[in-house]
């Protein structure tokens, strides 16, 4: 199945600065390699897209998708960090991105039912400097009760990550977990720092029905960013969620 392209793209008057994806990859399941040649060649967006940086969640280390291997194939930078032991195999996060980052550190968000993490990763892009943070936030707080009964949980660690993040201009994305959509403490936390989301509802990533993967923006000055979810899975439960962030003029 070849992805329809999707019209999202820049203006005549602006340049895609790169585009930032975040995909719960279910257990290492999805296909991520095609996903990442459709990216590169077009056949999600109508037009190729050189820089990336591609938020992953549930990615396994070692299998046949496995990030490491695929930033060595394709010359990118990756950054994997591990966050449990799974059936499947050591289950993490990860950055796969051309842009070469300055810095980068995992981070412990506070438990509630299991260990999650964050990563931040901060840029330098097109003389301005940011930061990109990778996020996974818990979804229910034991076996024994629903992921509803858990947006406080989710708040904490939301409330625990924005004071990790440097000043200044940045994207956040991830799975969050958000069941009860706008009603989520922590979607309304994120909200109100990343001031250039768009403000559109947000897409459902999950079920045809839940908005559970997020992208947040903070851009300089002149930027924009737009965001819309990929239509086919992959072979993962969650689809994929697509942004571009653009830019006037053309790239020096």
């Amino acid at each position: 199945m070849v992805p329809a392209p999707v019209a999202h793209g820049p203006r005549p008057d602006q340049h895609v600065v790169f585009a930032v994806v975040t995909w719960n990859v279910h257990a290492g399941r999805a296909d991520l390699p095609r996903f990442v040649d459709d990216l590169t060649q077009g056949r999600l967006t109508g037009f190729p897209v050189r820089d990336y940086a591609i938020l992953l969640q549930e990615t396994i280390a070692g299998n046949k998708f496995d990030v490491v291997a695929l930033a060595r194939e394709r010359q990118a930078w990756v950054y994997y960090t591990q966050v449990r032991e799974s059936k499947q195999g050591p289950s993490g996060n990860a950055i796969l991105t051309t842009l070469m980052p300055l810095t980068v550190q995992p981070i412990v968000l506070p438990r509630v039912r299991r260990v999650r993490k964050a990563i931040i990763a901060s840029f330098e892009i097109e003389g301005q400097p940011m930061f990109i943070v990778d996020a996974h936030l818990e979804n229910r707080t034991s076996w024994l009760q629903l992921a509803l009964l858990s947006p406080e949980g989710r708040k904490r660690q939301a409330d625990a990550l924005l004071r990790e993040l440097p000043g200044g201009n940045g994207i956040v994305g991830g799975d969050l977990n958000t069941w009860l959509g706008p009603d989520e403490p922590a979607w309304r936390a994120l909200m109100q720092r990343f001031h250039d989301t768009p403000t559109d509802p947000a897409p459902p990533t999950f079920a045809d029905r839940l908005a559970l993967d997020h992208l947040f923006f903070d851009l300089p000055s002149g930027w924009t960013a737009t965001r819309w979810v990929v239509q086919e899975r992959y072979g993962s439960d969650h689809h994929p969620l697509l942004g571009l962030v653009m830019a006037a003029g053309r790239p020096s």
